[in-house]
């Protein structure tokens, strides 16, 4: 078992089945896990004082915003977080020079908890702003109380 190291990871994961795998493996390996089966859940976790260290979720997701977009609007307002996408096709339009990991579905469970691995010993991702495996960008940098 690896240790989580005291890592909160969000997962967004709309099939059950998937998020419930997720959560165990996560679990298994000492993360706590916050769960969410839908965009409004994982909006709640992201809007809340949790600390989150990873976002886990899904490119396809039910309603206006795809994954790519709820990263996109998430990370101004929590840019220490780290991401990892995960998505059911290569087509859906995902750009290649994104600051986080794209998965494929379906992922084994040893691809990712190799890519949490490696994403949680990154900087963080910050949009628009820090290509890959550049450094920090400034607003990671800031203290909780900077505005």
């Amino acid at each position: 078992m690896v240790n989580g190291e005291n890592k909160i990871v969000l997962v967004l994961e709309e099939h059950a089945d998937q998020l419930w795998r997720i959560e165990e493996f996560l679990l298994d390996r000492g993360y706590a896990v916050l769960s969410a089966a839908s965009r409004d859940e994982a909006l709640d976790h992201l809007a809340s004082d949790a600390v989150i260290d990873l976002f886990l979720l899904s490119e396809q997701l039910e309603g206006p915003l795809s994954g790519s977009m709820l990263i996109e609007t998430s990370l101004p307002v929590r840019p220490r977080m780290r991401v990892i996408l995960l998505s059911d096709s290569a087509r859906v339009g995902i750009d290649p020079a994104a600051p986080y990991p794209v998965l494929l579905k379906p992922v084994t469970l040893e691809e990712l908890g190799k890519a949490i691995d490696m994403v949680l010993h990154s900087p963080p991702a910050c949009p628009g702003v820090c290509p890959p495996r550049s450094p920090p960008c400034p607003a990671a940098s800031r203290s909780p109380s900077t505005p």
